[in-house]
């Protein structure tokens, strides 16, 4: 490949020679160091493919063999420029073009999350810009491992993260609820922990070495299958020590602190027909409105949809543009009566159990109360779940006691 690109470059022609001698002609240029290739012979003679400057150095050897020599066709980039030197500063262009889309591909301009729960996307997004691929990024920099691992540690309810570039692009897709320990794809060596407090229901060990057992109190991080393997001599000392994906199913009990409240008086929102849009381009962070209407003096909201450049699925550019409206609203004072917050809360709280159940996690205890505070009702107390609770972290932090283990 690298070849076809410096012959490209440097421009080559096909030619044919006949005459007199075309065995001994190509002898000779072969014998003083002309390059040619791709020969096919003829009835006259032969037909090759050689450097634009060989030209002149095959002329003696022409003369000498008395030979004659008819150029077919010419390619390259030499050629290329030559046929269009009129379209100079067009060429020219669209290699600037070439060589700045080249250069854009090195960063990260997009980074997406895909998940189940809106706002813990909108968080983890979030938190991923502010504090560890700000947009503009070299990919060379960007450790999909490292990230994974950190936002693990960041967020205790997602029990699923896997990060993937592609293009100009930071994906990152999460799950939430029932843990597993199979995230490890790349089958490194590490240990099954715990990743939450909890009190050990069931354990599956298919690989690995047990540490935990039924009945235990575990903390958030405490290793519960360990990937260390030991194998013991027949007076119980360990003669080999090997490291393996440790891998099993474990589950526990586990707290979830519940939370939520209404209003009993309320404004709600009737919006007018005084809508108002402008649009603004960007390029990086710089930004452009070409014309700003007059903001509502009233209450408003704004919605702004962004629209950015993309050349492919997965290659997108740091420009768009931005398309804001303002509209418009009036407040009107309402309330609920105590019943209708009542049901308000209790069908929310059913949401969030029918949300666990449908991630396969078993509620053992629902201890949550519905009281009235002044104006407001508030839902508050504890979910009590059987759930896994695995996570996977690379590397042994499990060494037997009096081995040393590098």
């Amino acid at each position: 490949m690298l070849l076809k690109l410096l012959r490209f470059l440097i421009g080559y022609v096909e030619i044919e020679v006949y005459g007199f001698a075309p065995e001994r002609f190509i002898n000779l240029i072969i014998k003083n160091e002309i390059v040619i290739w791709d020969i096919k012979s003829t009835d006259k003679g032969y037909i090759f493919y050689t450097g634009r400057y060989n030209l002149m150095k095959m002329k003696p050897y022409l003369q000498k063999t008395n030979m004659k020599m008819k150029l077919l066709q010419k390619y390259g980039f030499p050629y290329f420029i030559k046929n269009h030197k009129n379209r100079v500063v067009f060429l020219a262009g669209f290699g600037v073009f070439l060589t700045g889309i080249y250069i854009l591909s090195l960063f990260i301009w997009e980074v997406r999350i895909i998940g189940e729960d809106k706002l813990v996307q909108e968080n983890v997004l979030e938190y991923i810009e502010d504090n560890y691929v700000p947009l503009g990024t070299l990919k060379t920099k960007i450790d999909c491992k490292d990230l994974e691992e950190n936002l693990r540690a960041k967020y205790s309810d997602i029990s699923w993260i896997s990060c993937e570039l592609k293009g100009t692009g930071l994906t990152v897709y999460l799950e939430e609820g029932m843990s597993t320990t199979k995230s490890n794809n790349n089958d490194e060596s590490g240990d099954v922990i715990a990743s939450k407090d909890a009190q050990i229901t069931k354990m599956i060990t298919r690989e690995g070495t047990p540490i935990a057992k039924v009945k235990d109190n575990v903390k958030k991080g405490d290793v519960l299958i360990s990937g260390t393997i030991y194998i013991y001599d027949d007076n119980n000392e360990v003669i080999e020590t090997s490291y393996i994906p440790a891998d099993g199913d474990v589950y526990g009990i586990t707290t979830y602190q519940y939370e939520d409240y209404i209003d009993l008086k309320y404004y709600d929102k009737h919006y007018t027909e005084d809508s108002k849009k402008y649009i603004t381009f960007y390029v990086g962070n710089y930004c452009i409105t070409p014309y700003t209407p007059k903001r509502p003096k009233d209450n408003y909201d704004t919605y702004t949809d962004i629209h950015k450049a993309k050349i492919f699925d997965n290659f997108y550019l740091p420009l768009g543009y931005k398309m804001t409206e303002w509209n418009s609203y009036v407040l009107e004072r309402k309330s609920h009566t105590t019943d209708e917050a009542k049901k308000l809360l209790e069908k929310r709280l059913n949401e969030k159990i029918t949300s666990f159940k449908e991630k396969g996690v078993e509620i053992i205890e629902n201890d949550v109360k519905i009281e009235q505070d002044g104006e407001r009702l508030i839902a508050k107390g504890t979910l009590t779940l059987n759930e896994s609770i695995t996570s996977f972290k690379v590397g042994s932090q499990v060494i037997l006691q009096n081995q040393n283990i590098d």
